[in-house]
């Protein structure tokens, strides 16, 4: 077991420019490069002209996206423990990210884990809302943006018969 702020390892990733203000990401163990650029908000905030990009995935919708899914991996994992399956779809979340413009720089302020879980007839409704409550403690994206980066989230139980 390792001690808080023990180096564990590393992440390395490799970035290429690419035409219309992209970037192609190499990411450990992704057989292909991921690309990351500009939408139509983001561009107008930074005054891109048409041509000047081509619209994809910001880095932004890219970093929502690992603490939607990491945490959703954290919710699922803690529902395991009590016995809640959630390998064929039980379980399915929608994050939205709120971004701002702090200090000319456009920022995520806040994201929030909308959780739909079907929940089995044998699982106590109880253990699986307490799962839901405590679950981001234990997600690594969580932990690490947590500080800066307001997260909230919600859960619909829906009845599986």
């Amino acid at each position: 077991m390792t001690h808080t702020g023990e180096l564990l390892g590393t992440s390395t990733v490799r970035v290429t420019s690419a035409p219309g203000r992209a970037k192609l990401v190499e990411l450990p163990l992704t057989p292909a490069q991921v690309p990351m650029g500009v939408r139509d908000e983001v561009a107008r905030h930074y005054q891109f002209t048409d041509g000047q990009f081509e619209p994809m995935a910001t880095t932004l919708d890219y970093l929502v996206g690992a603490a939607v899914a990491c945490m959703t991996g954290s919710f699922g994992g803690r529902l395991g423990a009590i016995g809640q399956n959630t390998s064929n779809g039980e379980l399915t979340a929608e994050g939205t990210g709120s971004l701002v413009v702090d200090q000319g720089v456009i920022r995520v302020k806040a994201i929030h884990v909308a959780y739909t879980l079907a929940l089995d007839e044998q699982v106590d409704e109880a253990k699986a809302r307490r799962a839901h409550d405590t679950h981001a403690r234990y997600c690594p994206v969580a932990r690490s943006i947590g500080a800066c980066i307001e997260l909230t989230s919600d859960l619909t139980l829906r009845s599986t018969s």
